[in-house]
């Protein structure tokens, strides 16, 4: 969550070979043989779904080579891992890592932004998380937990083929995203060569504003009324960004003292070994 998964989900839904449904977070392995009943702020949880209506996100399947979907809460569920094992065991898995901190911080703006994280101050929300557990919180809340990636990861490369796992950094996927999506097109045995538009910033957090049209945005986002409009063809590109930049004004970025404290205080064991089992300098995370 929070590290470009929207954004390459658009990138693979443009490939003339790959198949990703409508639904971008379908969080079927989330709830299949689960009672989940998290609380989120003013509104009870995804219920459970069963496996036909799963299938059935997959209908309109038609020769495509490459068939998935981006639920990026499979990473934390501890049961997800050896569900998605059983029901697709040959499944190829792509996870998008994003510096632990900085993650975080976005993700609690998320929060923020759709008016279901009632505490202002970041840190204060981060050390909450222990709390909201024992009260059955939603992972949507778990700033912290959500960033330690090793223990996360390791149940995935224990049980899968590790060439079947494919993980980018954040950094890389912003900095440059038509080679890092190309490298995922290569990952799933599609052409590689095919250029996405990468032109449309999706999902990004943002402080809500309080004049009408903030107002509206959010009302309708968070009733699931309004359409993805990085694939919408409902209303024309510039209409929608003024429409975000009226309903969300840009954040304050997240102090370099406060990223380092949290980061060594409470990540930095995690990362050394993460860089281990991927194989990848995160010198730039500490």
């Amino acid at each position: 969550m929070k590290a470009a998964t929207t954004s390459a989900y658009t990138y693979l839904l443009q490939h003339p070979d790959v198949f990703m449904p409508k639904v971008k977070e379908p969080m079927f392995f989330n709830n299949y043989k689960q009672e989940n009943d998290y609380f989120i702020k003013e509104r009870k949880g995804v219920k459970n779904r069963t496996l036909q209506e799963y299938k059935s996100l997959f209908d309109n399947v038609k020769n495509e080579k490459a068939i998935g979907e981006a639920s990026p809460a499979y990473i934390y569920n501890e049961k997800a891992a050896k569900l998605i094992k059983e029901g697709i065991p040959s499944v190829k898995i792509i996870a998008i890592l994003r510096q632990p901190v900085d993650r975080a911080y976005s993700n609690f703006l998320h929060a923020k932004r759709d008016k279901r994280e009632p505490i202002d101050d970041f840190e204060t929300a981060f050390e909450k998380e222990e709390e909201r557990i024992k009260n059955n919180w939603s992972p949507l809340y778990y700033y912290k937990s959500k960033g330690y990636y090793f223990h996360l990861l390791s149940r995935y490369y224990a049980i899968f083929n590790n060439a079947n796992i494919k993980v980018l950094l954040f950094d890389d996927f912003i900095k440059n995203p038509i080679a890092c999506t190309q490298e995922i097109y290569k990952f799933l045995e599609v052409n590689p060569a095919f250029i996405p538009n990468t032109s449309n910033i999706a999902n990004i957090s943002g402080v809500p504003t309080n004049n009408i049209i903030g107002k509206t945005v959010r009302f309708l986002r968070y009733y699931r009324l309004l359409p993805k409009f990085h694939i919408s063809k409902i209303l024309p590109k510039w209409v929608v960004q003024i429409m975000f930049k009226s309903a969300y004004k840009k954040p304050k970025p997240i102090s370099s003292v406060l990223r380092k404290k949290l980061t060594n205080k409470y990540y930095k064991e995690d990362i050394l070994e993460l860089e281990k089992l991927i194989g990848k300098d995160l010198s730039h995370w500490l």
